[in-house]
């Protein structure tokens, strides 16, 4: 009897101690596993980063399509700029990666794109990880039109925007109070002289200091007026504008650049080093689209704009790169590099009878790529840090996920 007590007795102990080990033990050894994978996570991501931001990959000049046509080519994966310091990124390998069309970023075509996927086997993630790369300006730049300005009888009907109202503001969405902003106002008009169209591109800017309320307003009058006035007899036939806003925050600068009305007479366009693409809204090629002239105006903040001439490359080296795939685009080329702040590019074209302005939106204002998307139970490792590219600063911000948790 005394033998079956003791036993008994010993079977509890025995019980509690297993509840203890169970209790304690395994879930500190878990707790263990667990801190040191989100460790790892931790050290994957900043290797990603660095890899990206400290080396130009190879081919280092791998933004130009010229040096590498395809992912084929890229042989190693880098967003440094070639001899630029650290964390000064190149444009155009900033371009070439985005592989998510934003509301002010436009995709390139496939052929010329560098896919996540590729990007993902150079870095050495396989198909354990995700990631995503998102490239934002250090300060957020918003604007709304205010007034409007209508030509005197005789020319373009349409309203155009006069007054402009700017907001800067920090990333935590703070007012960037005291902030010197300066807005670019480009117009390109079609005239009728004669009986020839002749295009114009004219531009003008104004500068302010942000308020405490995060805005700056801008009136272009005078320059409308301007314009209105050396018009004489000729005829307005159709005018498109754009602005591009720059503004420097304590030496933190930043630019936007977007149309000042979106309108079917505006065709966005994709740029990459000194080629243009357009995709023109038509099943085939319009072999009746052309240059107005053989020019283009380049924006260049924070004072000036420039014009350029430009070829039809179409069926040129780039033109064949780019048309490699299914889609047919227009391809023109301008003659030398274009400058790493030229933030908006302005071309006319007259196709099927009509004209048009194709903007191209060069300065990286929402860059995304990425492989797969991390669901809400997935552990993410983020890490962000002020880059440059040319001039203006950008928030680049990555972020590594483990897919089997």
């Amino acid at each position: 009897m005394h033998i079956t007590i003791d036993n008994l007795f010993a079977f509890l102990i025995l019980t509690l101690i297993l509840i203890t080990f169970m209790g304690y033990i395994i879930p500190s050894s878990y707790l263990s596993l667990t801190t040191t994978r989100e460790h790892q996570l931790e050290e994957v991501a900043q290797s990603v980063m660095d890899k990206m931001l400290l080396n130009p990959g190879h081919p280092g000049n791998w933004g130009d399509i010229l040096a590498v046509n395809n992912n084929s080519q890229l042989l190693a994966f880098g967003l440094q700029k070639m001899g630029g310091t650290p964390y000064e990124l190149d444009v155009n390998k900033i371009l070439r990666i985005a592989s998510v069309n934003t509301s002010s970023t436009k995709m390139l075509p496939e052929t010329v794109r560098i896919d996540p996927g590729t990007i993902a086997r150079l870095l050495g993630l396989g198909h354990e990880y995700g990631f995503s790369i998102r490239v934002t300006p250090a300060l957020n730049i918003s604007f709304r039109v205010l007034g409007y300005y209508s030509f005197k009888n005789g020319h373009w009907s349409n309203p155009v925007p006069m007054v402009v109202e700017v907001t800067v503001t920090t990333p935590e969405g703070r007012p960037a109070i005291g902030a010197n902003a300066t807005g670019f106002y480009i117009l390109m008009s079609i005239r009728k002289i004669g009986n020839e169209e002749i295009s114009y591109i004219n531009y003008s800017y104004a500068t302010g200091t942000v308020g405490l309320d995060g805005k700056a307003i801008f009136s272009f009058q005078p320059f409308l007026e301007s314009i209105d006035n050396e018009l004489g007899h000729n005829i307005l036939m159709k005018v498109c504008s754009a602005t591009v806003v720059y503004a420097d925050y304590y030496g933190i600068r930043t630019s936007r650049s977007e149309p000042l009305e979106r309108s079917r007479d505006i065709l966005e366009g994709t740029t990459v080093g000194q080629y243009l693409m357009v995709e023109f809204p038509i099943s085939e090629l319009p072999k009746g689209a052309r240059q107005m002239e053989n020019q283009t105006g380049l924006a260049d903040p924070p004072y000036y704009v420039y014009v350029s001439t430009l070829q039809n490359d179409t069926n040129g080296q780039s033109g064949m790169i780019i048309n490699s795939g299914s889609k047919k685009y227009r391809v023109y080329r301008l003659p030398n590099a274009v400058d790493d702040d030229v933030s908006l590019i302005i071309l006319p074209v007259k196709y099927l009878g009509s004209y048009t302005a194709v903007l191209f939106f060069r300065n990286p204002s929402d860059i995304t790529c990425q492989v797969g998307y991390a669901s809400g139970n997935i552990k993410t490792s983020v890490l962000r840090r002020m880059v440059k590219v040319g001039s203006f600063h950008y928030v680049f911000e990555v972020r590594v996920w483990r897919w089997a948790e």
